[in-house]
This record gives C-alpha cells, sequence and structure tokens, in this order.
C-alpha cells in the first residue's frame, strides 16, 4: 500500500506549494527577462477648440457694414 505522502493528490498539492513560493533552488523554472524599459510616452496634443460660430458670424457682419460704410462715404464724394 502506498504511504500517505505519496498519493496523487499529496504530490499534486506539494508541486503547487513548491511552484507558488518559487520552487527550490535547482528545481526553480527560470523566469523570464523582465520587458525592456520604454521611452515615456510624448504628452498628449492640447484639445484644439472649435472656432465659435456666433463670433464669427458677428465679425463677418461687422465687417461687411464697415466696407460697405467705405464704399459708400467713396461714391458719394
Amino acid at each position: 500500500m502506498e504511504s500517505s505522502r505519496d498519493t496523487p493528490e499529496n504530490l499534486l498539492s506539494a508541486a503547487l506549494r513548491a511552484q507558488a513560493v518559487g520552487g527550490q533552488a535547482g528545481n526553480a523554472a527560470p523566469t523570464p527577462p523582465p520587458f525592456p524599459p520604454q521611452a515615456p510616452l510624448p504628452p498628449p496634443a492640447p484639445a484644439r477648440r472649435r472656432l465659435p460660430v456666433g463670433q464669427v458670424l458677428l465679425f463677418a457682419v461687422l465687417l461687411g457694414v464697415a466696407a460697405g460704410g467705405v464704399v459708400g462715404v467713396l461714391t458719394l464724394s
């Protein structure tokens, strides 16, 4: 009869325990090298501001009125 230490369940639990704590010096599996350091990411581009439509329309109307006023003064002279 098998001793209680050699049952498959005990062997499996011992192997899992050894793996969890890093194993023994001669039985430890080699660990892969850590990832190489990466260059820091550049800062994100600043968010672009939307062009305010109302202000653009107001500027266009004022510019048109000013241009029309100048042309009107020139034609009356």
